[in-house]
């Protein structure tokens, strides 16, 4: 599946949603992306990740980077990761510093 992103807003959090696989390809992009929803972003980011398929280690790299890039007191949370993504967003330390949501959590709240 190819990569797709959308950006949003949802009460006092920005949104951004990705789909499919993000490639080494598609990193110019998503950097591009999350840089608008770094500058939108005052309390929550939400990257929601339900529909996503895989990440390349660069588009793991953005995500680390747009945190950063946010004021102090806010927060990202990382939604509807499946087992493999959380895998790969802990083997870059994101467990530590962004909040991750699990897949399953959702799908029996």
């Amino acid at each position: 599946m190819l990569y797709e992103a959308s950006l949003g807003t949802a009460g006092t959090s920005t949104v951004v949603r990705l789909a499919g696989e993000v490639t080494d390809r598609d990193v110019e992009a998503l950097r591009a992306l999350l840089d608008q929803a770094a500058a939108l972003t005052s309390r929550r980011l939400v990257i929601d990740m339900h529909d996503a398929h895989s990440l390349s280690a660069a588009a793991v790299r953005c995500l680390a980077f747009v945190q950063q890039h946010l004021p102090a007191t806010a927060e990202v949370v990382i939604d509807g990761a499946s087992p493999e993504l959380r895998e790969r967003l802990g083997l870059a330390g994101l467990d530590r510093s962004m909040v991750i949501v699990p897949a399953e959590v959702l799908a029996t709240a």
